[in-house]
């Protein structure tokens, strides 16, 4: 009898949680979120799948994903102090070298996914096109890739 009344109880307060979400903005509840197809391409291997990010006023949070979904890539970028930390890196990534390049390319990625202007000497080369961004570390000879996903949310 109790899990019963327990059940009922909370498919009321489902009910009613769904019944005044139409009166609140969508923006006041989830931040902007953007998702991109990337591909990573070094000399010798390529790495490519997903980039689903979570825009708020303080910090970017995003994730890199492999097409069979398993997360690569784990990160949030602070805007205040304009620093990127990686929450969690797939185990092949996870060296210490691996992880300060990476760090320190995903920072300049996001300042230009976002338009926020990176005031640092740098040794990118970017190239745009009408629908992708291309990202190159000259000093690694790496290759970043990114194309939006849902356009009508952000332009690159």
């Amino acid at each position: 009898m109790r899990v019963i009344s327990l059940f009922l109880s909370s498919i009321v307060v489902f009910l009613a949680f769904v019944a005044n979400a139409g009166n609140v903005p969508a923006d006041s509840i989830v931040p902007a979120s953007s998702r991109y197809a990337f591909e990573i391409e070094t000399s010798k291997a390529a790495l490519s799948g997903f980039l689903i990010t979570k825009e708020s006023t303080a910090n970017i949070a995003g994730s890199m994903i492999n097409e069979f979904g398993i997360s690569a890539i784990d990160f949030i970028y602070e805007r205040e102090k304009n620093k990127l930390e990686l929450k969690n890196v797939v185990g092949f990534l996870n060296k210490w070298y691996i992880r300060k390049v990476l760090k320190n390319d995903l920072l300049f990625c996001l300042h230009i996914l976002y338009d926020i202007p990176y005031t640092k000497r740098h040794h990118y080369i970017v190239e745009r096109s009408e629908s992708s961004v291309t990202i190159i570390n000259n000093k690694r000879h790496l290759k970043y890739s990114f194309s939006l996903q849902n356009p009508a949310s952000r332009n690159i």
